[in-house]
Formats: C-alpha cells, structure tokens, sequence
C-alpha cells in the first residue's frame, strides 16, 4: 500500500502568530494537489517533537500565497519555530503522479528509506528540467 507507507517532509519556513495561528512550510499545492482539490484530510508531527505536551491550534499552509493553499486546517502542534520539520504521513499514493510546476515550483525528489538508509530514487527537479521546455 503506497499511501500508508510513504510521508512528505516539510520545513517550516514561517509562523504567524495572530488570531489565527498560521505556519508555512516549503511545499503547498505544487507537490500535493490533493488537499486543494479534493479536501483531502492529513495529520501532520514536527519531527523530533513527538513528546511535547504543549499545543496550539494552527493552519498549515504552502509557499504558493493563495488562498486554496492549504494543507492542514485545523491541525495541533507544539508551537512550531523556522527550520522545524513537519512530517505528513500518509501522502504517498497520489502526490509524487500530481505534483506539478505552478508558479515556477520546482518539484521535490522522492526518497525510499529502509532500515536506517535512504536513498534517491527520483531526484529534485533543477532549474535546467524547469526551462527546458521553453523556445
């Protein structure tokens, strides 16, 4: 089962604390359509954070600045701070296939990870992959 054996893995990149909590991490509907399009519900941990008791309530939203860009509301976690790793079980049956290149995104790379080693199996998209269609 792909979906349930594979995670996508973020990294805050900000936190706005107002009357909505918002953290903003490095993806968004450019690598995973399925929460735009089809309301698709995630869970989400930071990474390393597991344990910690404290927690607010916050919008996990993606690098594309529109509204749609949404990934996770509502979501509880530990007060997230820049550079923290968000991980997203559960996102592997159709985000690799539906990642596209909105806004001059460049898509990620896939990762497989067994027994304590990974390797690339499907490497990041470059600036050369993203242009080389033009004329």
């Amino acid at each position: 089962m792909v979906n349930g054996s594979a995670f996508t893995l973020y990294t805050v990149t900000t936190v706005k604390r107002d009357a909505r909590n918002f953290v903003a991490v490095d993806g968004g509907m450019g690598d995973n359509l399925e929460a735009a399009l089809f309301q698709q519900r995630y869970e989400a941990i930071l990474a390393g954070r597991l344990h910690e008791d404290d927690a607010e309530e916050v919008v996990v939203v993606g690098r594309h600045c529109e509204s749609g860009d949404v990934l996770i509301d509502p979501l509880r976690l530990p007060p997230a701070r820049v550079g923290d790793l968000l991980a997203v079980p559960a996102t592997g049956a159709y985000t690799h296939t539906m990642a596209n290149n909105y806004n001059g995104y460049r898509r990620p790379p896939v990762v497989f990870a067994r027994d304590r080693e990974a390797r690339a199996v499907i490497r990041r998209e470059t600036w050369a992959d993203l242009f080389a269609r033009d004329v």
